[in-house]
């Protein structure tokens, strides 16, 4: 077949017709594969949680401070039920630091709220004002009694606590390794999310500290962030649970 002129690709001059019409139908069609595939993608990741941060809401919170394992707050909720919010600072660190002599007590905190469900922390503000001692608090805070649960074997991952309250989406998984690897190492609290890679907002993610009930140390870093099975005790402390495992009885999987 003879081709007109015009049917001849010269870099320099008009494109023909016939290409005109096959690039126009293929950039659709690449458009449309691109955007299916990112739908699917979409669909089955993950959901990122309901956890919220509003910096710019900061209040006093009072309560009893705790220090170990971890910093927190003790505080009553107006129905008398026991609530716990775990201390951190604004960035990737804990708060131990800048606790100085202050000892375990009644104390006013000031901070933003971070919360996923029932779960909170509070991120203090950058000044020294952040703590303070404060009067008598309600005499139900000062001793929460221990209250055994058994042993577990629990399948998940391990992850910071701050992150996955709300400081940040997504918060889990190996996108998230390198973050939670440096709030676990500036003292921030791990979480064990068990139930496989699936932790939502329901979930309840135990403290995760060491058999005694002591915090883990630098060992942990090497897990964080990856698919694990652990073997430890599950222990109710007031409103929050513990999963006390050491690191011998935690496995990559």
């Amino acid at each position: 077949m003879t081709k007109r002129p015009e049917d001849f690709f010269i870099g320099w001059a008009e494109t023909p017709r016939a290409d005109r019409r096959f690039l126009l139908g293929a950039s659709l069609g690449l458009m449309a594969m691109a955007g299916g595939a990112a739908a699917l993608l979409a669909r089955s990741a993950a959901p990122v949680g309901t956890g919220q941060w509003d910096l710019g809401d900061v209040l006093t919170f009072e309560g009893v401070l705790v220090r170990e394992p971890y910093p927190l707050l003790r505080m009553v909720e107006a129905d008398g039920t026991p609530a716990t919010a775990f201390l951190a600072g604004s960035g990737k660190t804990g708060v131990q630091q800048r606790l100085g002599t202050l000892a375990d007590g009644p104390v006013k905190v000031t901070g933003s709220l971070i919360q996923r469900g029932k779960h909170r922390m509070i991120a203090a503000i950058d000044e020294d004002s952040w703590i303070a001692a404060a009067g008598a608090a309600d005499p139900r805070l000062h001793s929460w009694p221990e209250q055994p649960l058994g042993e577990a074997l629990l399948v998940g991952e391990i992850l910071d606590a701050k992150c996955w309250f709300g400081a940040m989406r997504p918060s889990s998984g190996l996108v998230h390794k390198a973050c939670a690897s440096l709030c676990v190492r500036g003292g921030l609290p791990p979480a064990f999310c068990a139930g496989g890679m699936v932790c939502g907002d329901g979930t309840d993610a135990p403290l995760l500290l060491r058999a005694d009930g002591s915090a883990h140390g630098a060992e942990l870093l090497q897990l964080v962030a990856d698919p694990v099975r652990a073997i430890g005790q599950l222990v109710r402390v007031g409103d929050v649970t513990q999963f006390r495992a050491d690191i011998a009885s935690i496995w990559r999987i």
